[in-house]
């Protein structure tokens, strides 16, 4: 009785953080849309000290680490979590939601947002091939969509705190990673990376309440 009278308030709660994450992406949209000053403020202030220090090693490192937001390890990653909840733990509709949530979510969210808004990337040297439109960064939301999605299916599995931590910390770094690795390579704006992370956080905590 306990957890049934809890569930509708963490939902809402999940909800209500959706919201918010939603509304902060919006304020970057306009920004970007209306080529606001304080948006070349913050890509400039962001995007110096990354851009200043380049070198060999760093770029052959943030090359493999951009990789990990890229449509063949996500696309990897999402089947064999699938996989694992089918086969291994007899759960076909965890699965399918967690399909769901990253196709819809890293792909067709992405891709209709890079449509909306039509950014053209920026005009420096880029250190990767990369093609469509700039905003919002896709390798960056679906890094967060799916690596955060592993950890709320974690939450899921065990009430172990330190693997729970864990598994929050290696999707917090390998997140974040992703994000800088796209301003560093010189295929996103700062503001790309961060509106990225707030839609794909949106849509993250309508699957956490999903979860729940």
């Amino acid at each position: 009785m306990r957890s049934f009278t809890n569930k509708p308030f963490y939902t809402t709660n999940y909800f209500f953080i959706s919201l918010l994450l939603l509304i902060s992406f919006s304020l970057f949209a306009f920004g970007v849309t209306q080529q606001t000053e304080w948006i070349d403020t913050f890509d400039q202030f962001i995007s110096n000290p990354i851009l200043t220090n380049l070198s060999p090693k760093r770029t052959a490192f943030y090359s493999f680490v951009t990789g990990m937001g890229g449509t063949n390890v996500i696309i990897l990653i999402t089947l064999l979590v699938s996989l694992y909840f089918i086969l291994q733990k007899k759960d076909p509709k965890i699965a399918y939601s967690y399909i769901f949530h990253v196709v819809i979510g890293a792909g067709l969210l992405n891709q209709l947002a890079k449509l909306i808004f039509q950014r053209t990337r920026p005009a420096i040297e880029h250190l990767v091939l990369q093609g469509g439109y700039s905003f919002p960064s896709g390798h960056s939301m679906a890094a967060l969509i799916c690596y955060g999605g592993v950890v709320l299916l974690v939450f899921h599995l065990t009430r172990r705190n330190w693997i729970r931590w864990l598994a929050c910390l290696l999707a917090t770094v390998i997140i974040i990673t992703v994000g800088i690795s796209r301003i560093y390579l010189g295929v996103h704006f700062p503001s790309d990376v961060i509106a990225g992370f707030f839609l794909a956080g949106s849509w993250l905590s309508l699957f956490a309440a999903f979860i729940r």
